[in-house]
């Protein structure tokens, strides 16, 4: 099991990055066709489904890369769609690039 304890939020979704038109723009470039909403949905996965079993992970304490790692493993324990999947790994990659406002 993955150790996700360190940087926990304690289930404080205002503290999470707010998706912009710019991390749109970006999660494009690996995502066709990703759009503001698309990304304002992932983030509402995350708090919805995620803070159900811990606190809230402040994206930026891991980099891009080892989010869908983590997400896939998670997922396992859920019963979540695919689409639920590519939402919630779309949001944690591009708001762990995103600039930091706390």
């Amino acid at each position: 099991m993955v150790a996700l304890t360190g940087g926990v939020l304690a289930g404080c979704a205002a503290r999470l990055p707010e998706p912009s038109v710019a991390d749109a723009a970006r999660a494009a470039k690996v995502w066709p066709g990703t759009t503001l909403d698309d990304l304002h949905r992932g983030k509402q996965q995350y708090v919805q489904r995620c803070s159900g079993c811990h606190g809230l992970i402040d994206p930026h304490q891991f980099q891009a890369g080892r989010w869908p790692g983590f997400v896939k493993e998670m997922s396992g324990k859920l019963s979540i769609s695919s689409n639920e999947v590519v939402d919630l790994t779309r949001y944690l990659v591009v708001a762990s690039e995103s600039p930091q406002t706390h």
